[in-house]
């Protein structure tokens, strides 16, 4: 399946307000391509900008996010990052002890890169590493239902409440899909609204899951759900009965 269907399936079976978007890390600047490039800016601002403009953009070490920087393999971390201190006076830790443990925690390529290109996947120039989708919690949910199709189970995730661009890395390190609720950052920088969540997943992964959307679609599983109040007899005012009944000939 290339970048392209795979959008168009999303479109069919989630109907997400924004383009669904495809990650890959990038080695060399002839990978580059005309994608757009930013300075001064946060990671989550940019790729929010491939989103909702339907740009192909790319983002670096030339960033203002220490956390995506050392997760995304641009650099390693300096002594401020190692000794917790970032958490500690961005507020989400009690200590710098503790924000070790939180800095330990968001996931980190091994593998070093000098960037990360993102393309709408209608758009883009070749397979993406990793796949991100933004939509509301009932859309998000349809893909929970497509992984779980032929697995059966329950879907495991890690929310860590900050560090979204790390958390998407998840799907790339672990070759498993992740659900991730948009980080504190992301809203503030990215403006990504209070009603969205993500869905990450490794590009290997897009024929099985358009097959489970396609299949519990069949089976009536769908987006937008169907409600069942819509097929239901409701209450009407009782003035609004008797014209009824006159017009049909039967009051």
């Amino acid at each position: 399946m290339n970048p392209k269907t795979l959008a168009e399936e999303i479109g069919r079976y989630i109907k997400p307000q924004t383009f669904p978007l495809g990650f890959k890390m990038v080695k060399s600047e002839d990978e580059i391509g005309k994608a757009r490039r930013f300075e001064g800016l946060t990671i989550c601002q940019i790729y929010n900008m491939a989103r909702r403009y339907r740009w192909i953009v790319y983002f670096d070490l030339n960033t203002t996010c220490p956390v995506g920087i050392v997760a995304y393999g641009f650099a390693e971390p300096d002594e401020l990052y190692k000794s917790g201190q970032l958490a500690y006076e961005a507020g989400y830790v009690d200590s710098p002890e503790t924000g070790v443990k939180y800095e330990d925690a968001l996931p980190k390529l091994a593998e070093k890169y000098i960037g990360c290109k993102v393309s709408p996947l209608e758009i883009a120039e070749e397979e993406p590493d990793f796949v991100v989708v933004y939509g509301m919690p009932a859309q998000i949910l349809r893909f929970v239902h497509a992984y779980l199709f032929r697995r059966g189970g329950g879907f495991e995730t890690v929310i860590r409440g900050r560090g979204a661009c790390a958390e998407f890395l998840d799907a790339f390190i672990s070759k498993e899909p992740r659900l991730v609720i948009p980080c504190y950052g992301d809203r503030l920088f990215g403006q990504t609204q209070d009603f969205e969540i993500a869905f990450s997943f490794p590009f290997e992964m897009a024929e099985e899951l358009v097959e489970g959307l396609r299949e519990t679609h069949r089976r009536g599983i769908r987006y937008p759900i169907p409600s069942t109040g819509l097929r239901l007899p409701l209450p009407v005012p009782k003035a609004y009965e008797e014209s009824v009944k006159k017009m049909r000939g039967t009051g």
